[in-house]
C-alpha cells in the first residue's frame, strides 16, 4: 500500500500503472521499475509512486533452456488434458443429441397417430350430427350450417 504524500492515508490501488526501463552502469543491462498512478481516496489528491511487484521481491529466476522445456511440457500437459476433456464433452453432447432426436421422431409418431385418431373421431362425430339432423327433420339449408 502506498500512503499519500500529503495527509498520510494509505491508497488501495492505483489509477494507471506503467513500466520505466532504466539504463544501468554495466553495458548491455537494464532494470525495470513499475509506476503507479494514485489517488487517495480521502484528499482526492493525485501522486506518483513506484509500485512493489513481485518481480521486485523475488529473485530473478534464471532463464535457461531447460527451465523453458519443463514449463513447455506442463503446459503441453495441460493442453492435452484440456484437449481430452474437450474431446469427451463432445462425445457426450454428441449422444445426447442423438438420444433426443430419436425422443422426437417417436413423439411426433405419437402425435400424428392421434391427430388421425382425432380427425376419425371428428368425421364420425359429423356424420352422427347430420344422421340425427335427418332423423329430426331438418332442411338441408340448416344442415349446412
Amino acid at each position: 500500500m502506498v500512503k499519500c504524500p500529503k495527509c498520510g492515508t494509505e491508497a488501495a490501488a492505483p489509477v494507471k500503472t506503467w513500466m520505466i526501463t532504466r539504463k544501468t552502469s554495466k553495458p548491455g543491462q537494464s532494470s525495470q521499475r513499475t509506476m503507479g498512478l494514485f489517488q487517495c481516496p480521502s484528499c482526492k489528491a493525485r501522486f506518483r509512486a513506484t509500485l512493489d511487484t513481485e518481480r521486485e521481491k523475488k529473485p530473478e529466476e534464471k532463464v535457461s533452456i531447460k527451465n523453458m522445456v519443463e514449463r513447455i511440457r506442463v503446459i503441453k500437459g495441460e493442453l492435452m488434458q484440456t484437449l481430452k476433456n474437450l474431446r469427451e464433452k463432445i462425445k457426450t453432447l454428441e449422444t445426447e443429441r442423438a438420444n433426443l432426436m430419436l425422443e422426437i421422431e417417436e413423439l411426433k409418431k405419437m402425435a400424428e397417430s392421434k391427430v388421425s385418431a382425432l380427425e376419425s373421431e371428428v368425421a364420425m362425430l359429423r356424420e352422427e350430427v347430420k344422421s340425427l339432423k335427418e332423423l329430426l327433420g331438418y332442411p338441408e339449408t340448416e344442415m349446412k350450417e
